[in-house]
């Protein structure tokens, strides 16, 4: 160590798309510190070059972990200040940054992550849903089978939800969230703060048609709460009418199964709000 001092380990949020969004105070950080770590050299030095900077910068590879915590922990313990970047918004978010923030823990350091660029938050604050309580969920499972079991997961799920997804996959995505979850509205946000960035809101099946093909660019997502969802099916919804059906379906002997599908498929309201009130009328 350099004396008692402590090296110390900065998180700098970058840019998502638009340059311009880089604060004043990670600019200083990355110019004074003395090595940065980044998720892909090749994208960090064109930032590193827009702004003039010409700071040691380390790669982070999936193959070479090992040898790279090792430098840090060196650095850290000559009294360095080392600064952390991904490709793009807040570090250590969907990237293999935490590994680097418990190494720098271990060996005690100081730890800063400094604020900036978030998609997810950007998101959650366009949508215009109940985002009182949410959860990131990163990235969905790619596998469909892993997928739709995943999203039946979530039919009860109060808290809005917000996933990274890329063009490759989210119209697998939203044509899964449109048959498992068919009622719940979908946020998307692609390209954000670029150029050609895009919002698209309503039920998945609503969404995919406003997504160009083939999909093109970065996508967040937000899901909305299943409380949203139940207050959207009791205000659209003439729900004694609805009964009457279901009860006249059932005396007929039509399962309570078949009598939701039924009626799911003539108004399109939420299945397990129909099959809640079929049981309910076979009741009576």
């Amino acid at each position: 160590m350099k004396g008692d001092v402590a090296g110390k380990l900065v998180l700098c949020p970058t840019p998502v798309g638009n340059l311009e969004d880089i604060t004043l105070r990670v600019l200083r950080v990355l110019r004074e510190c003395d090595a940065i770590f980044a998720e892909d050299t090749r994208v960090t030095q064109k930032l590193l070059s827009h702004f003039d900077i010409h700071t040691p910068l380390k790669s982070f590879p999936p193959g070479a972990r090992a040898a790279r915590l090792r430098t840090l922990r060196e650095l850290l313990q000559q009294g360095k200040t080392v600064a952390m970047v991904s490709d793009a918004g807040t570090p250590a978010v969907s990237d293999p940054g935490s590994e680097l923030v418990r190494e720098a823990r271990s060996c005690g350091a100081v730890i800063e992550a400094l604020p900036g660029p978030s998609a997810v938050l950007g998101a959650l604050g366009l949508c215009g849903f109940d985002v009182s309580a949410f959860r990131f969920d990163g990235f969905p499972p790619r596998k469909a089978g892993d997928r739709r079991e995943y999203l039946r997961r979530l039919e009860h799920e109060q808290s809005a939800v917000v996933w990274f997804e890329g063009p490759s996959r989210v119209l697998e995505l939203l044509r899964d969230v449109a048959t498992v979850l068919p009622q719940r509205r979908v946020f998307l946000l692609r390209e954000y703060t670029k150029r050609f960035e895009q919002h698209a809101l309503g039920v998945a099946a609503v969404v995919i048609k406003q997504i160009s093909t083939p999909p093109r660019g970065e996508f967040t997502l937000v899901l909305e709460g299943g409380r949203g969802a139940e207050d959207s099916f009791a205000q659209a919804v003439d729900e004694p009418r609805v009964q009457q059906a279901l009860a006249l379906l059932r005396r007929l002997g039509i399962s309570a199964k078949d009598a939701t599908e039924a009626l799911r498929l003539a108004t399109g309201l939420p299945r397990n709000e129909l099959y809640r009130m079929a049981v309910s009328a076979h009741k009576r």
